[in-house]
Order: C-alpha cells, then structure tokens, then sequence
C-alpha cells in the first residue's frame, strides 16, 4: 500500500480539502482504516455510501474525494474503488474519472480496464462515462510499453473499449480478478469467524451475535459467487 501506515493523514484530507457533507466526513476515517488494514470489501461498502450522498452537482467534492481515497489505496484495488464510486453515482462518473489523471499511468490503465469491463457488464451504471472511456484508453494505452501494461493490475487487453465505444469480445477470461476477490473473502471469512469466537468467549449480546452470524452467512454466499465465476471463466464464459 503507498504511503503505509499514514491513514490519519488522508482523514485530514477527507476533512479539510473541501467541505464532503456531514456523512462523508463520518465515513473518513472507516475508509481509510479499512484500506490500510486490507478490508477491500468494508472500504468499498463505505464509498459507494459516500458517493451515493452525493449530489448530482458536487462535482467538486466527487474529484477531491476519489483523489484523496486513490492516493491511499493499494494500487491492485483502484479499479474497483473507482467502480464502486461510479455506481453508487452514475452522475458523477464523468467527474470521477477525470480524478485518476493524479495517478501513474499504469494505475490509470488498471482503472480504465477495470473500468470498461463492468461498463460491459452493467451499461445502465455507466452510459454516462461510456463515450469518454475509450479515448481514455487509447491515450494512456499508446504512452506505455508493453512490458508496462503486463505488470499494470487486471490488465487484459480483451477487455479495452474499441474506437466505437463498444465492448471486444473477451478471448482470456479474466482470472486474475476474480481469484484476488476470493482470497480476499476468504480472510474475511477467517476474521469473522474468530471474533465470532471472541465474541462468543467475552458472553457478548444476542444482538451482536446475531449480527456477526449474518456477516459470515453474507461473506461464505461471496465465495460461492466467486468460484462460481472462476469456474465460469476457466470455461470460457
């Protein structure tokens, strides 16, 4: 993770760059010690919550507040960062996009092919940015080698937008994506399941028992859908 162990920091950001709303503010700290302790799937939860309480004309605080979140993610994760943003706020995705400009190249190749592949996959969340997206990827695909774009994360070339906007056909499924998502539920599973324990040891409430059951319930249907998809890939489809 870039700039490890500096997560105060990007709350000071969240809080004094530019005035986000009172929600977002709350959810600051949450993000960014979700990202600097590895939990991709809470800190996703909590920017699609911050960008849904975004109005359609906060195009100001929408840059200040991916910017600041992009500069302390992991860059394997930017991708679904972005996604996550651009779903929770459609509106906004055009204003979202413009904000990777601060980031590497590489980065910004791993975004936008993150990027179009869900803009094939959920065109109604991403209509909006689906015209723009392809000279994005052209622009910063011709600036890097390919040695570059091998190493830049979830990089597949059968996923780029042609000069039409429209999505290629995938010939490689994307493995890779997929694989990550799975080892990741995988260590929440675990996590969850040993303070299930530790709650269980310390006599917590019902409530909270309860509520750390339906976690675990939630993270084990993830990784169902997950090796559903990995199986789906290895077939082709």
């Amino acid at each position: 993770m870039r700039h490890n162990g500096s997560w105060v920091l990007l709350c000071v950001m969240f809080a004094f760059a530019a005035p986000l709303g009172a929600e977002v503010n709350q959810d600051a700290a949450a993000i960014s010690a979700a990202l600097n302790s590895g939990n991709s799937n809470q800190a996703l939860i909590l920017i699609s919550q911050a960008f849904s309480a975004l109005r359609p004309d906060q195009s100001g605080e929408a840059k200040t507040l991916i910017r600041s979140i992009l500069a302390f993610t992991p860059v394997e994760s930017a991708g679904k960062v972005v996604v996550a943003a651009i779903e929770a706020n459609p509106a906004l995705g055009n204003v979202i996009l413009s904000a990777i400009s601060d980031t590497s190249q590489t980065e910004q190749l791993a975004i936008l092919n993150r990027v179009s592949f869900m803009a094939g996959r959920e065109p109604q969340n991403f209509s909006l940015v689906s015209e723009s997206l392809p000279r994005m990827v052209n622009a910063i695909d011709g600036n890097l080698s390919v040695s570059q774009k091998l190493t830049a994360p979830d990089y597949n070339p059968s996923n780029l937008l042609s000069e039409t906007g429209v999505m290629m056909s995938p010939n490689k499924p994307d493995l890779r994506a997929d694989r990550r998502d799975l080892r990741q539920d995988e260590k929440q599973l675990n996590a969850d399941m040993e303070q299930l324990q530790d709650d269980r040891q310390e006599h917590k409430s019902t409530k909270v028992i309860d509520a750390e059951e339906k976690k675990i319930h939630a993270v084990r249907k993830d990784i169902q859908a997950d090796k559903k998809d990995i199986r789906q890939d290895e077939k082709g489809h």
